[in-house]
């Protein structure tokens, strides 16, 4: 729990969320909320903030929306900006988008999808020389010690959809990485 950790930091995070909360409550008053309904909009803010702080994304957004929120709340108040209707568009979007944003912020990351692997071998129009960081071809290598296992998988996924097995399912099938399954695929061809 945060008390336990930072009693200061704790503290001054309450008295901050309670400081916006009173100019986000006025500037939804000033919008036309009612007076309970009001009450949401700094709690939909502060509970977004608290998500967006606890998960360590969306922090810049949050802290925009906030300051955002607050400055157009004390010009409102004193009367350096009047209530109009794009103001109140805009105070009215707050809920629907906090939603939308607190939802994204408990699914959890993922890493993105790697490229697709090319299954064709590229044909070379001049000399290749290679690094002597990368392996030599399948035919001068030794053969993978999964290379039967992987040569059954391939026949059952072939018999069943008349396709090589992707290189995912390589991987799958046999708990191994990118880098072993495109070598092994490269082996079955």
């Amino acid at each position: 729990m945060i008390l336990k950790r930072d009693l200061l930091g704790a503290l001054a995070l309450l008295a901050a969320l309670v400081a916006t909360a009173s100019a986000e409550y006025a500037l939804a008053r000033a919008a036309g909320y009612g007076q309970w309904v009001a009450g949401c909009i700094p709690a939909a803010l502060d509970v977004y903030a608290l998500r967006a702080f606890s998960v360590k994304r969306d922090v810049p957004a949050v802290v925009v929306a906030l300051i955002t929120t607050n400055a157009l709340a004390h010009l409102v108040s004193s009367h350096l900006v009047p209530v109009s209707v794009p103001l109140v568009v805009a105070v009215s979007a707050i809920a629907p988008l906090v939603l939308w944003r607190v939802k994204a912020l408990s699914a959890p990351v993922s890493a993105p999808e790697p490229a697709p692997v090319s299954v064709e071998p590229e044909r070379a129009t001049g000399p290749v020389q290679r690094p002597t960081a990368i392996p030599a071809p399948a035919s001068e290598a030794q053969p993978d010690e999964l290379l039967p296992k992987a040569r059954a998988f391939a026949a059952e996924v072939h018999s069943a959809t008349g396709k090589a097995p992707s290189l995912r399912a390589l991987q799958a099938h046999l708990s191994i990485g990118q880098a072993r399954a495109q070598r092994i695929r490269t082996q079955l061809a």
